[in-house]
């Protein structure tokens, strides 16, 4: 079976509809490790039926173990905690980049945090401080004030910062404990 055909039919993604769902907030990742692992598993099956592979199939064999060797750097290499987009476009944790780009409050309120995080680690941002980085200049009630306040921070937990948003009385926070980056 291997000595007849190159290998890179059997690394082809084998869930193409999986990957065009993919989007940008961090789903492509995990839909292309999905694709991945899928692929592995085929050339480990027919590696197991054919012994003795071809010279081509050894060759493209010795590739993919340097690709995935490369990816395991790559992921050892990630940053830990957390880095966000200095415009809040963006935040990126250990499981991935997540695109906030079009969420206007909760990208501002982000950006907010983070400076304060890198600035002022141990200090926090009240809900009247966060309304206002939120929706600059807009007046409504001060219960849905709050509201949106909460619905922006449950939001941002949602989105993968669960382990690094923090709530005390007189506000949130990122975590003082988790390494945060402000990048370009």
């Amino acid at each position: 079976m291997l000595g007849a055909e190159p290998l890179t039919f059997l690394l082809e993604a084998s869930d193409t509809e999986h990957a065009s769902r993919a989007t940008a907030t961090g789903e492509l990742l995990e839909a292309t490790v999905h694709d991945l692992v899928v692929a592995a598993k085929r050339v480990l099956a027919a590696v197991r039926i054919e012994p003795n592979p071809s010279a081509r199939a050894e060759a493209e064999l010795k590739q993919a173990r340097a690709l995935l060797a490369a990816v395991g750097a790559a992921l050892e290499a990630r940053p830990e905690g957390l880095r966000v987009a200095e415009d809040g476009t963006w935040f990126e944790t250990q499981a991935g980049r997540v695109d906030v780009q079009r969420r206007g409050a909760v990208r501002r309120i982000l950006v907010a945090l983070a400076i304060r995080r890198v600035a002022a680690p141990s200090r926090s941002l009240g809900v009247d401080e966060l309304f206002e980085i939120g929706w600059p200049g807009e007046r409504i009630p001060y219960e849905s004030q709050v509201r949106r306040v909460y619905t922006a921070i449950w939001t941002l937990r949602t989105l993968g910062l669960e382990a690094s948003l923090r709530t005390r009385d007189d506000g949130y926070l990122l975590d003082p404990k988790h390494p945060v980056a402000l990048a370009a």
